[in-house]
C-alpha cells in the first residue's frame, strides 16, 4: 500500500543512521580502521533520507507510475536492513569480546583477527549497495532530494492521562443526540422491560465517543453497574459473556467454562442489578445469534439498558425480531428513539479540527481559510477531523497546510463512504511524524479493542529499535491518542 512502504523504509533508514552515528564515535571503529567507512555510510544514508520523501510522494500515484517508486522503496528497505544486520553483528562481536577471555575468543568464530579482515569487506559491500540504490533513484527515477516538512511552533505539548484515568473526548455537534440518549436511558415508562438503544452510523462518525461521553455523565449513575464492551468483528458469544462476567465478578474462574456455565452465573450476577451495558461496534446480522445474545442479557432488574453501536442498520432491525422482543422481555426502543448519527456540518468540522490544531492563545487567522478547506475534505467524519487536526498541530505553516489540502490519496476502493474514510485516514498516516510511523504500524498486530499497559508497549517498541528512550515512547502514545488512533480505557471498559 502506498505510504506504508515509504514510512517503513524511512523508519528503518533512521535507525541505521542512528546506529552508524554511534559506531563512528566508538573505540572499535578506530581500532579496526574503518571509521571513515562508517562516517561515509552515515552521510550517504542521510542523503538517501531526502530522496525517500520524493519517492514516498510519487509512490501514491495511481497505476504503474506509483508502483515503480513502491518497488524502489522496497529495494531501499532491503539494503537498509542489510546494513542494520552488519551493524548488529559488529555489536554482538564487541559484546562477546568484552565478556569472554581472549583465549576463548581467539579459538571461536568471533576471532578478532578474522573479524578485522572480514568486517571492512562487509562495509565496502554495504557502501556499494547504497551507491547502487542511490544511482537508480537519481538517474532512472529522477528522484529529487526534498527537505523534511517543517513543523510550526506549538506553545503547549499534549500529555496523556495517567493509567486508569478516563479520557473524556469533546463531543462537538452531538449535544442533541447525547441528551436524547440520556432521556431514553432514564425514561420512566421504559422501566417495564429491558430496553436496547441502537446507535447507527458510519465508521469514524463518532459512535464510540458519544457513548463514552454518556457513560461519563453524572445522570447515568442511577445504574448499579455500567459496562462498555468492545465487540470484535468476529462475533463470539462466549467471549462477550466472559468479558461481562469477569468485569462484574473478578474472582470468578472462567478458564475452561462453557456457555451454560456463563448463563447460570450471569443470572446470579445480573438478577438483582439494574445495569447499563454498551456493546460497541456490533456487526453480527444473524437473527438466531442475536437472539442468543439477548437471551444471555435478559436477566436484570426492570429498567436495565443495553446500548448497541453499529455501522449496519440491518443489525438494529434484526434486534427488533425474535421471541424475546415480541414478549417485550428485551427489545429495542421505538424507532423514533433510535439514534441515527449523521455527518457533522462544515462549521462543526472546523471547530473540532481547530481544537486539535491550536491552543487557546494561538493566532490562527493566517491558516483558518486553508484549515476550513481541509475540514471540508473530511466529509463530516470526526475521526478524520481528529487525526488530521493532530497532524496539522505539528505542521503549522501555510505551505504544509496547503500541501495537506491539495494532497490526493487513491487506494483503489469503490464503495464511496469507505473510500473517503480510509483515504482520509491514509492522508493522516502519510503526514504522521516519521518517528512514530513504525510504532503505529506495529499496533496492527493487535485486534481492535485490545488493552495493553502503556509501559509494556513502550518497552516492546524500544526492544524492536523503533524508539531510543521511554520518553520517545510516551510522546508517541500521546501523539496517537491525539489522533484518536489510541484510547485510554475508562474503568468500566471491557475488551474482548
Amino acid at each position: 500500500m502506498s505510504g506504508v512502504g515509504g514510512a517503513i523504509a524511512s523508519a528503518v533508514g533512521k535507525q541505521v543512521v542512528s546506529k552508524l552515528g554511534r559506531f563512528a564515535a566508538e573505540e572499535i571503529t578506530l581500532q579496526w580502521r574503518f571509521r571513515e567507512d562508517v562516517l561515509d555510510m552515515a552521510e550517504k544514508m542521510n542523503d538517501m533520507e531526502a530522496l525517500l520523501l520524493d519517492a514516498d510522494d510519487r509512490s501514491r500515484r495511481v497505476g504503474e507510475g506509483g508502483r515503480v517508486f513502491q518497488r524502489w522503496l522496497t529495494k531501499f528497505q532491503g539494503v537498509a536492513y542489510d546494513v542494520k544486520d552488519v551493524l548488529n553483528e559488529l555489536d554482538a562481536d564487541e559484546l562477546i569480546r568484552k565478556s569472554q577471555s581472549k583465549t576463548k575468543v581467539w579459538f571461536s568464530r568471533n576471532n578478532q583477527l578474522f573479524q578485522r579482515i572480514n568486517m571492512p569487506h562487509k562495509m565496502k559491500n554495504m557502501r556499494k549497495k547504497i551507491d547502487e540504490i542511490e544511482k537508480e533513484g537519481k538517474r532512472k527515477l529522477n528522484l529529487v532530494p526534498q527537505e523534511a516538512r517543517a513543523e510550526g511552533s506549538r506553545n503547549n505539548e499534549t500529555f496523556a492521562a495517567n493509567n486508569g484515568e478516563s479520557m473524556i473526548t469533546e463531543t462537538v455537534g452531538r449535544e442533541i443526540e447525547k441528551v436524547k440518549i440520556i432521556r431514553v436511558l432514564l425514561a420512566s415508562e421504559a422501566n417495564q422491560d429491558i430496553s436496547i438503544i441502537p446507535i447507527v452510523g458510519l465508521g469514524g462518525i463518532g459512535k464510540t465517543t458519544l457513548v463514552e461521553s454518556v457513560l461519563a455523565d453524572k445522570w447515568v449513575t442511577v445504574f448499579d453497574v455500567s459496562l462498555f464492551v468492545s465487540v470484535s468483528k468476529s462475533f463470539d458469544l462466549r467471549k462477550i459473556g466472559c468479558a461481562i462476567l469477569k468485569r462484574m465478578n473478578s474472582s470468578i474462574n472462567l478458564g475452561n467454562c462453557n456457555l451454560q456455565f456463563l448463563l447460570d452465573n450471569r443470572k446470579k450476577e445480573l438478577d438483582n442489578r439494574k445495569y447499563l451495558i454498551v456493546l460497541d461496534d456490533l456487526w453480527e446480522e444473524d437473527g438466531y445469534t442475536l437472539e442468543e445474545l439477548k437471551r444471555m442479557l435478559k436477566y436484570g432488574c426492570k429498567g436495565s439498558r443495553i446500548v448497541v453501536t453499529t455501522r449496519n442498520l440491518s443489525v438494529a432491525q434484526r434486534l427488533r425480531t425474535g421471541s424475546l422482543a415480541n414478549e417485550r422481555k428485551i427489545c429495542p426502543v421505538p424507532e423514533s428513539d433510535q439514534i441515527d448519527l449523521g455527518v457533522l456540518s462544515s462549521d462543526e468540522c472546523w471547530k473540532l479540527m481547530k481544537q486539535k490544531a491550536f491552543g487557546p492563545d494561538d493566532d490562527h487567522h493566517s491558516l483558518e481559510q486553508i484549515g476550513r478547506q481541509i475540514a471540508e475534505k473530511c466529509g463530516g467524519l470526526p475521526l478524520m477531523e481528529n487525526s488530521l487536526g493532530q497532524v496539522m498541530s505539528e505542521l503549522r505553516t501555510v505551505r504544509a497546510w496547503e500541501d495537506i489540502r491539495d494532497a490526493k490519496v487513491d487506494l483503489g476502493l469503490r464503495e464511496q463512504h469507505q473510500k473517503k474514510t480510509l483515504e482520509g485516514l491514509m492522508l493522516s498516516y502519510y503526514y504522521m511524524k516519521p518517528d512514530f510511523k513504525m510504532c503505529f504500524t506495529y499496533l496492527a498486530a493487535f485486534p481492535k479493542g485490545f488493552i495493553m499497559d502503556g509501559n509494556r508497549l513502550i518497552q516492546q517498541w524500544k526492544a524492536l529499535g523503533y524508539i531510543c528512550s521511554e520518553h520517545d515512547g510516551q510522546r508517541c502514545i500521546n501523539y496517537l491518542l491525539g489522533m484518536s488512533f489510541l484510547q485510554i480505557p475508562n474503568s468500566s471498559l471491557v475488551s474482548i
